[in-house]
């Protein structure tokens, strides 16, 4: 897909940041990233229908589909039965998360040799303010276009990006560029950039909210910006004023930090959907075990636990509470999760999947400890102990080496497919990096 430069009609609406230059966003996302990935480790797969999942189950769904699967009608949170109708002759291959995430980090070291404010939306997208970085590298499209030129050769991944003074436009602007292609929208032109298009083209915009605006007569994100924030509001919340401003181009949200992930989670996806108890119980303690093993391992700690559960009719609701001070223990994180997650189970309804993410994120810090309350699950000093014993026999040995008893049980329902990950092929320099 050739690049794009974006011109509206008309005057202009110039947006002013006083006393400080206009903002450059841009926005980079991976094309179809899994399977271009799986397509760099069995070149064979190249241009044909290809369909990744979470695991060796035909009972799980979609995590990433090849544009030729997209052509038939598969997309992504698919049920994997059902995508398979659409496409049977599509390759199916259970995840390999371990290749993905050394990609994803590769790409993300590519990214911060251009910028120090790079902010990781997920493992096959960032958003990087490059408003600073004219004087070294040049004009921001520029900068851009050999970020993905980089990523090609370096890496021999496609991806996409859009390029605005605004992170909502950029996001909309590098998905409208999907795949492999660029599109940069002007200042002044990012209200007229987006008027045309659906109003579910704007992130956040699920299928709830596009029925409500539908039944308001707000199709598409022009109409959407004409509305008084007040009315939105009043349908939406303070989420109507959000939106309000998305649709007009503004968006008030700054990269602060390149460092630290906005999040850690786990899943797992059940092979027989289930309203046993204490299986889930002992799911959700491995979950809670591995999402702070991750916290852990990269000196965080979390203040918010949320617990996901999706039922068999494929209705997914989600719980959270904010801790009283971060934290990376299990022991303290599994109580409030085993709680939410008893707050979740009201259906009657069998469960088919159950994850835990842990938000909030603070570098971790002893002083959060200082007057510790008072806790049965016991010493905060002697539970760091055994939790670092923990960390150092599974990094050596493995996560499944040992386990913690009430997490026994899940065994029988994990999914994971961990074969050898080969090195990707790249200079010397690069495989150096990808191994510290």
């Amino acid at each position: 897909m050739a690049e794009k430069h974006f011109k509206s009609a008309g005057n202009l609406e110039k947006a002013k940041f006083p006393g400080q230059p206009r903002r450059v966003f841009l926005h980079t996302d991976m094309d179809a990233f899994f399977v271009s990935v799986e397509r760099l480790l069995d070149p064979s797969l190249r241009k044909k229908p290809v369909i990744v999942t979470g695991g060796p189950s035909r009972r799980g769904v979609v995590s990433s589909a090849s544009y030729e699967a997209r052509e038939k009608g598969v997309r992504s949170a698919m049920p994997l039965v059902r995508a398979l109708r659409l496409c049977p002759e599509a390759t199916i291959i259970p995840g390999n998360f371990a290749a993905y995430a050394r990609y994803s980090n590769l790409v993300m070291e590519i990214l911060h040799e251009y910028t120090p404010f790079v902010e990781q939306a997920g493992i096959d997208e960032a958003y990087l303010d490059l408003t600073g970085c004219r004087l070294l590298f040049g004009n921001p499209a520029e900068v851009a276009r050999r970020i993905r030129q980089r990523i090609r050769e370096e890496l021999g991944l496609p991806s996409s990006a859009g390029l605005s003074s605004a992170m909502i436009v950029s996001k909309v602007a590098s998905a409208l560029a999907k795949p492999n292609g660029f599109i940069e929208v002007p200042p002044g032109a990012e209200a007229s950039f987006l008027a045309p298009l659906p109003v579910d083209a704007l992130p956040g915009v699920g299928p709830s909210c596009r029925l409500i605006l539908a039944e308001m007569g707000i199709r598409k994100i022009g109409e959407l910006a004409l509305l008084p924030p007040e009315a939105l509001e009043a349908v939406l919340g303070s989420w109507g004023r959000t939106l309000h401003e998305y649709s007009r181009g503004i968006d008030r949200r700054r990269i602060e930090s390149s460092e630290m992930p906005g999040s850690v989670s786990r899943e797992m996806t059940f092979e027989s959907d289930t309203f046993e108890y204490e299986f889930l119980r002992s799911v959700l303690l491995l979950l809670c075990d591995k999402c702070c093993a991750a916290l852990r391992k990269g000196a965080l700690a979390s203040r918010r636990v949320s617990v996901k559960v999706r039922y068999s009719d494929f209705d997914t609701r989600i719980k959270s509470r904010t801790l009283p001070c971060p934290t990376d223990r299990e022991q303290n994180i599994y109580p409030v999760a085993l709680e939410l997650l008893e707050r979740l189970l009201t259906r009657g309804v069998r469960v088919r999947l159950l994850g835990v993410n842990l938000s909030a994120l603070v570098p971790y810090s002893a002083q959060y400890e200082l007057f510790p309350r008072t806790s049965p699950s016991g010493d905060p000093e002697k539970i760091d102990r055994l939790n670092r014993s923990l960390d150092l026999i599974r990094k050596r040995f493995g996560f499944e080496a040992i386990m913690r008893a009430g997490a026994l049980n899940s065994a029988r329902g994990e999914k994971t497919r961990k074969p050898p990950v080969p090195e990707p092929k790249m200079p010397n320099d690069r495989c150096q990096a990808a191994a510290m």
